[in-house]
């Protein structure tokens, strides 16, 4: 209570405090009782903040990170969530397809580190680079190959025991067969990358040289792409000698998703023959560069780099503009890859502008941390940007076909970011953790992350997608059939010749007339079909009617033989 002994405590202190001291000394002196109270509430506040601050350490950069990730993860929730249930419909699909290509990009780059991190510590290490490439050659194969079986088993065109392909409900089917086409497209897709871009190395270290390993590799997988395409078609055809549904859907699945191992593959060498071209030094085959280095590429090159990817975007879509013509599975094969060349040049390109000025000295969770998220805010631009490109009315089908790519090729974009920093963060903990050998324990964690998101992923998320697809199918459908009739109803018109006045009742009636037939048409090839099919089913049920009939007259024979032994 004695307010001259705390006046004095406090000028005391405030004394001996540099530079803050004396100019509060001075305001309680000419203050009175009322400045020095005042002044001494001060004091002792600052005191204490001072005082708490000499005691407690620093930050770490790991709660740094933490927090910033905590920060970053609850807006990037929040800023999906809008976007996801925005009123642009395109916007919203846009949305949902990069989240499930996030997820899908995540998950099988997960697996497949798990798996060749246990290959590279038992059977690679130490071995020459020749072997390592041999071995990367053998696991493509594996992952290719397995892709072929797993959804053959899917579809029901190799069946195995105890599992059921649902032939009685089509959209089961059809959703676990894009769960695993696009899981193990994109695993297989980054063992082709790891494959091809251990070749990389291999090659001189001149632009031209790494530059032939993309088209190489385009040549090769396209190549075995149409030798397992023509196993398709033989294994369809087997017995029946008819394609049934179900192996449609498989082959065209298998198709697509071979496509997509091609973009992968081809647009990753392409884009580290790129670096070696701006930087100087090709990247290792995961694309990863020496710190020192990362630190050294100026503004200009990274520019360079993500300009080289916007002009090839570019590129692509005069050329879906003036060139209609396609070619099968070249055409797409090459829209994925200027797609996904534009998003690894992005990507890259970011990654190079924070380490210059940014990062120069911490290259951990905190630097990838801010990378994927600058990436997916980016990436989000450009997503609307495309949206609003698409809302224009002239837009061409085959532009629309180009932006859905390149949409698809930023879902892969935000999902290989994420996966780095994930990456890095497997590989904090697998080097914290004793219990099991860190190739083993970086297995499991992919496994389990794996079996906790993909789940979740196929029941809630690529519903949606594939309801998005099919109204796409569906619009690209009339559009095809509303091009047609108004290119007969042209041609009709053109040969009555020029009339005076436009006879709009009966355009319309003839358009009317032209969809009826259409539609009634279809309908009768859908009857034949079914008749079809169930002409199939009656020939073989009396296939075995006929083989049952001959087994019994056989055993009635056998009867009558014995009955004759017995009477006599």
């Amino acid at each position: 209570q004695d307010f001259a002994s705390r006046s004095d405590s406090a000028a005391t202190w405030a004394r001996t405090t540099p530079h803050l001291g004396p100019k509060l000394f001075a305001a309680m002196e000419l203050g009175g009782g009322k400045g020095a109270g005042v002044c001494f509430a001060i004091l002792m506040a600052v005191g204490v903040s001072m005082a708490s601050a000499e005691e407690e350490p620093q930050a770490s950069k790991a709660n740094v990170g933490i927090s910033v990730m905590l920060l970053g993860s609850i807006g990037f929730m929040m800023a999906l969530f809008e976007l996801t249930h925005c009123y642009k419909k395109t916007m919203a699909k846009y949305t949902w397809k990069s989240i499930s290509a996030t997820i899908s990009i995540f998950s099988a780059v997960l697996i497949f580190q798990g798996s060749n991190g246990i290959v590279e510590a038992y059977i690679t290490e130490g071995v020459p680079p020749m072997i390592q490439f041999l071995v990367s050659i053998m696991q493509l194969f594996a992952w290719f190959c397995g892709l072929q079986l797993v959804l053959a088993v899917i579809t029901g065109v190799l069946p195995i025991k105890g599992f059921d392909p649902r032939f009685d409900d089509f959209e089961i089917m059809e959703s676990r067969l894009k769960t695993f086409a696009i899981l193990l497209g994109h695993t297989t897709g980054f063992a082709a990358i790891n494959c091809f871009a251990i070749f990389q190395q291999l090659v001189p270290r001149t632009p031209l040289a790494t530059f032939l390993v993309a088209p190489c590799a385009w040549v090769l997988l396209y190549s075995f792409g149409r030798l397992t395409d023509s196993v398709r078609e033989r294994v369809a055809l087997i017995g029946d000698n008819k394609k049934e549904e179900h192996e449609r859907m498989w082959d065209e699945e298998t198709e697509e998703t071979e496509d997509d191992v091609i973009g992968l593959a081809v647009s990753f060498c392409f884009v580290q023959s790129v670096r070696l071209m701006v930087g100087g030094t090709l990247p290792n085959p995961e694309g990863e560069e020496p710190n020192e280095v990362m630190v050294s590429h100026s503004d200009m090159q990274s520019l360079t780099l993500i300009t080289v990817g916007c002009l090839l975007g570019l590129f692509e879509a005069l050329r879906v503009l003036y060139i209609k013509k396609t070619i099968e599975r070249i055409t797409p094969q090459g829209k994925n890859i200027i797609a996904m060349t534009l998003s690894w040049c992005i990507f890259f390109g970011t990654d190079g502008f924070l380490s210059h000025n940014l990062f120069t000295h911490e290259h951990g969770m905190m630097k990838t941390v801010t990378l994927a998220l600058t990436v997916t805010v980016v990436a989000l631009a450009m997503i609307f940007a495309l949206e609003q490109l698409q809302d224009c009315k002239h837009i061409d089908d085959s532009i629309d076909e180009a932006i859905r790519a390149v949409v698809n090729a930023i879902g892969i974009l935000i999902g290989f970011a994420w996966e780095k920093a994930f990456d890095v963060a497997v590989a904090e903990i697998t080097s914290t953790v004793d219990v099991l050998p860190a190739p083993l324990t970086k297995m499991l964690l992919a496994v389990l992350l794996a079996g906790t998101v993909v789940p979740a992923w196929y029941r809630h998320i690529l519903p949606v997608i594939i309801a998005m697809e099919a109204e796409e199918e569906r619009e690209n459908e009339g559009s095809k059939e509303g091009e047609a009739l108004g290119d007969v109803a042209e041609a009709e018109e053109g040969k009555k010749g020029t009339l005076s006045e436009p006879l709009l009742s009966e355009k319309n009636n003839e358009k009317a007339e032209l969809i009826a037939t259409f539609e009634s048409y279809k309908k009768t090839i859908a009857e034949l079909e079914e008749e079809a099919a169930r002409a199939n089913e009656l020939e073989q049920k009396n296939r075995e009617l006929e083989n049952a009939i001959g087994t019994i007259n056989q055993e009635l024979g056998e009867l009558q033989k014995l009955a004759a032994i017995l009477h006599n």
